[in-house]
């Protein structure tokens, strides 16, 4: 384009007077920009304009790491840290995944949060040297110390508190995801004959549900097997914001050809590239699986040939007390975990194959043709199916009987399970939010039905829980300590009983209210609690030892979980010495005696492995720990080595630990811990992991350190091996191999026949109460708080970017209808609050969410709230009783796996203006 104008374009001729412009308007000491002009086409010619060079030294670098920054995510992505004059400065992804064939590859990873690690850890909230209380608890007033006068200070204590009041008071909690890192705090407990927290239970990422059927509950296929789906259901899971490096799978999964469908109570960013939105009432998810079960079994789309063989569907049960027909019901001496079958060929009851206690270790049912279905007479017992019970109990939970409780039309479940029958291959997103209602128990197991009664199990299809991780012999062998097995404890159970939750639970439950709902209340749940711990079910620690002295690593236990107050307060008023190990100064060091800086993500050495993809991430020290930061493992390795050198100087040697038949070796600590000095170094324990496990061995630690991730071999998969040429799926072997499941009967078990499953009316997989929330009616919003887009729990929650790009502050957000009835605008600070607390936060207009829902995202430290508040505050605990159980084959307490998770969001508030 061409002007009148000496040839100038419009475009060139803005730019040179809107030059000149600034040049007349800019102050005398500006001039030295005036030479700033446009260049016309820097291609051919560019003159040399040394101020830039400013700019340009900005990003020169003296050397390149490598790292992840998976410490609480389950991702585990490759990065290379660009380093200058020894410090930090930028990060950028490693896009040199390779391709499986025919799936689209994993290149880029990476999220916003890993893009400002390096900008974050200078903040001043990251630890430098350290601390000392010299205030009162929580008044945030440190003096520094040295770390012999830290360390000094802490063996002296444990070794005081075990001689004095004996083994067993000492308590650590850890979440460090990062192999040694984590292993080094679970090495110490049980040298130390310490109590170790499953903190999952802690922050309600269980699937104890899950885990009755099969074992283990928590377990996914990689990734990019989203791809070879045709029907995914994200099920309370919002991959769009929660899973940034691995969405991409679902959206070429959907140009593929796949159907996504998001069930959710709000209308999330998941559910705008979905092909179906699912509105489901919260607490009412058991329901409308139970609803998708129904259809699925009244129109027969379920592979009868598939149940027979991988559940125990066609098992038989007695008619006079409910229980499996065993071995033992046929002749004295006979076995408890012998079941039957009824064989169609010779009409009479035969033993299934494949039980914990059946000779023949397989799936292969050889002759045998279970009948699914019918009522038949063994030996004159009368016994029907386990698959005749489950429709007779599912028959009333149509999509028209439920449509009450969900909110959700008959239509839309039909529809979904009528996508359900016929697709080819059925993933099912299984996201955290559910099990963290009550009936988030039994809703798993629904969960697992709909996939199994269509045969996708192992074969075309998962459900996908958390992470199952990776089979590394070399870290099993560095956990395991001969002789000294620690105390393992459910964290929800030690929080009820030293935390006191139990009082605080039965002031805000209204107990005649849970009689209703659930037939038991508060009172109850103490009870069986007690019961369980008695009968030996669950591990009785809390009961009979106290946290004298509590080293946490990695983990804020007051924020992330109930009742944050009333937990803080009596836990601490139990402890005596309070340390607290973390990078960074969370609001839960706020209340610790002693602060321990450990390395922050780039200045560790250590792997991260996680099974969403089929790949090791490396932390590889692109620099040294800064001031006096020290690594985790050398963390523990110098408290080792200080008890033991303060237990030498004392002349205290071996104390005895009856209730383990163990004992603890004070003078021996360092030696123990350090295997007489092979694993003194992160690197030393870092080979010993690696060369010692099958899918990585010698060679990988080089090649971990070098590309920043390496490929784990075949012998890596739990469930089952990982294929070279396409994505990793759990629990293929059961079906192509036909090995037994880790059930008591061997098989995807629907039933249980225990007595308090039986009392409770829960031996099969429906609804375990009425649904919708278990909180007082009075108040009128139901709180949900799940994982937030701008944060990895609280990783990068108060990194300034991360903050810019939302509020600044804590906020929750409540429909538009929901905030001018409560007479509220965007912008407005608000108290929510209940009998049991309150907290204080921003309010702003969320158009997809109920009218009945208080939002706001998890993972904001206390100390970002009005008044030192946090939205755990009006949280209370509840334990589902079926979760107490143990003493029955697979389901049996187990860290990690079985046992109490926790319950948020059975919680109801009310909002005003503050």
């Amino acid at each position: 384009m061409t002007s009148s104008n000496g040839g100038l374009g419009r475009r060139r001729l803005l730019q040179l007077s809107g030059a000149a412009l600034a040049s007349l308007a800019a102050p005398a000491g500006a001039w030295a920009f005036s030479k700033i002009q446009p260049i016309e086409d820097p291609l051919k010619h560019y003159p040399y304009r040394e101020w830039e060079d400013l700019y340009r030294k900005e990003w020169t670098w003296d050397s390149v790491g490598v790292m992840t920054h998976s410490n609480g995510c389950v991702g585990g992505c490759a990065w290379n840290v660009f380093v200058k004059n020894g410090i930090p400065m930028r990060e950028e992804q490693i896009a040199k995944y390779p391709q499986l064939p025919g799936v689209p590859d994993m290149n880029p990873r990476g999220c916003q949060k890993g893009a400002v690690y390096c900008s974050w850890s200078k903040q001043p909230d990251h630890i430098k040297w350290p601390l000392k209380r010299v205030g009162e608890r929580g008044e945030r007033k440190w003096k520094r110390i040295s770390w012999d006068e830290a360390l000094t200070e802490i063996a002296d204590k444990i070794i005081d508190t075990t001689v004095k009041r004996g083994p067993g008071n000492i308590y650590m909690p850890k979440r460090p995801f990062a192999v040694i890192t984590n292993t080094a705090y679970t090495r110490m407990a049980k040298l130390l004959g310490a109590i170790s927290p499953d903190v999952s239970s802690m922050t309600g990422d269980l699937y104890p549900g899950i885990q009755t059927v099969r074992v283990p509950a928590r377990t996914v296929s990689t990734f990019d097997d989203w791809f070879t789906s045709d029907l995914i259901l994200m099920w309370h899971k919002n991959p769009i914001v929660t899973r940034i490096p691995d969405a991409h799978f679902l959206m070429e999964a959907r140009y593929n050809g796949a159907r996504l469908v998001n069930i959710s109570a709000d209308y999330n960013p998941s559910s705008i590239h979905s092909d179906l939105f699912v509105p489901v009432a919260s607490g009412t998810d058991s329901h409308l699986a139970a609803a998708l079960v129904n259809v699925l079994i009244a129109e027969k789309k379920y592979k009868a040939d598939y149940l027979k063989e991988q559940t125990d569907l066609p098992f038989l049960v007695r008619a006079d007390n409910g229980k499996f027909l065993r071995e033992k019901d046929f002749a004295a001496g006979g076995r408890e975990d012998v079941f039957y079958v009824w064989d169609e060929r010779t009409g009479k009851a035969v033993p299934a194959p494949g039980s914990m206690g059946s000779k023949d270790k397989t799936l292969n049912l050889g002759g045998i043709e279970p009948a699914l279905e019918g009522s038949f007479e063994a030996n004159g017992i009368k016994v029907t199916t386990v698959f005749e019970r489950l429709k007779a109990e599912i028959a009333p939970y149509t999509p028209e009987a439920t449509q009450e409780r969900t909110g959700v039309h008959p239509t839309v479940v039909r529809q979904l399970a009528g996508w359900i029958g016929e697709c080819k291959a059925l993933r099912i997103l299984d996201g955290y939010n559910n099990q963290k209602h009550m009936d988030g128990f039994q809703c798993g197991r629904l969960k697992i039905l709909i996939l199994t009664l269509i045969g996708h199990h192992g074969t075309t299809g998962s459900i996908d829980t958390t992470y199952e991780g990776w089979k590394l012999e070399g870290n099993s062998e560095l956990t395991t300590i001969k002789g000294k097995p620690g105390r393992s404890v459910s964290a929800v159970l030690a929080q009820w009983v030293w935390g006191e939750q139990y009082e605080r639970s039965k002031a805000y439950y209204g107990d005649s209210q849970l009689r209703e709902e659930l037939g038991f209340g508060v009172e109850d749940m103490e009870a069986m609690r007690k019961e369980s711990e008695a009968k030996g079910w669950m591990p009785k620690w809390q009961s009979i030892k106290e946290p004298v002295v509590s080293i946490t690593a990695g983990i804020n236990m007051f924020a992330t979980s109930n009742g944050y107050q009333t937990l803080r307060d009596n836990f601490l008023k139990r402890c005596e010495l309070n340390v607290v190990v973390d990078f960074r100064l969370n609001s839960g060091a706020m209340y610790a005696d002693i602060v321990l800086p450990a390395a922050g993500n780039t200045e560790k050495l250590d792997i991260r492995e996680t099974s969403v993809t089929r790949f090791i991430h490396a932390f590889g020290q692109p620099v040294k720990p800064m001031y006096e930061r020290k690594t985790d493992w050398q963390i523990v390795t110098a408290l080792a080595a200080k008890i033991q050198e303060r237990a030498k100087a004392r002349g205290i040697g071996r104390v005895d630990d009856p209730e383990l038949k163990s004992a603890i070796d004070f003078d021996k600590l360092y030696d123990e811990f350090t295997m007489d000095g092979k694993l003194a170094t992160d690197e030393q324990a870092l080979r010993f992991v690696m060369e010692r496990s099958k899918a990585l061995g010698p060679g990988s630690y080089e090649e971990v350190m070098k590309n920043g991730f390496v490929a784990v071999g075949p012998s890596a998969g739990k469930t089952a091996p990982v294929p070279k040429d396409k994505p990793y799926r759990p629990f293929t072997v059961n079906v192509t191999d036909k090995k037994p499941y880790g059930t008591l009967t061997g098989r995807l078990q629907f039933y249980v026949d225990h007595d308090w499953f039986q009392r409770l009316g829960a031996t099969l997989p429906k609804p375990q109460f009425r649904g919708g929330v278990l909180g007082p009616k009075k108040y009128p919003f139901i709180r949900n708080s799940p994982h937030t887009r701008w944060g990895v729990h609280s990783f990068a929650r108060t990194e300034q970017w991360m903050l810019r790009h939302q509020r600044g502050e804590p906020d929750v957000r409540m429909s538009p209808k929901a905030m001018t009835a409560k007479g509220l605008k965007d912008g407005d600070t608000v108290r929510i609050f209940n009998s049991a607390g309150e907290f204080f936060a921003v309010v702003r207009p969320m158009r997809g969410l109920p009218d009945n829902m208080l939002f706001t995202e998890h993972g904001w430290e206390q100390y970002q709230y009005k008044n030192m508040t946090h939205y755990n505050n009006v949280s209370s605990e509840l334990i589902n009783p079926l979760e107490l159980v143990g003493g029955y084959g697979h389901i049996k307490y187990t860290s990690g796996a079985y046992n109490p998770n926790r319950i948020f969001y059975e919680t109801t508030v009310d909002v005003e203006k503050a």
